[in-house]
């Protein structure tokens, strides 16, 4: 999973290759307790300290803020959280040939 935010005038990309079982617990509980479509300015500063933390804090909630297009915000968020939930459905599904 990969993120690239404009900090200093300059693109940087941000990799997390490693996803803790605390962040899928977190992920869920995000993606659960969050109306998308109506989003309050306290649920987006929720999502967007969840994405910091995703990424290892690797950069501030300022840096998203900052270095992130509007409307590229919250389909980051969404995809994020899709990644980490779409991973722990490939495990969950199984192997058809060990049914």
């Amino acid at each position: 999973m990969q993120i690239t935010l404009l900090i200093d005038g300059k693109e940087k990309t941000f990799v997390s290759d490693f996803i803790s079982a605390r962040m899928m617990r977190r992920t869920i509980e995000i993606s659960q307790s969050i109306n998308f479509e109506q989003i309050s300015v306290d649920e987006l500063d929720l999502m967007v300290e969840f994405l910091v933390q995703l990424f290892n804090k690797q950069f501030t909630l300022d840096d998203v803020y900052d270095g992130l297009p509007s409307k590229e915000l919250v389909p980051t968020l969404i995809s994020c959280i899709n990644e980490v939930v779409g991973e722990m459905g490939s495990v969950t599904t199984g192997d058809e040939k060990n049914a």
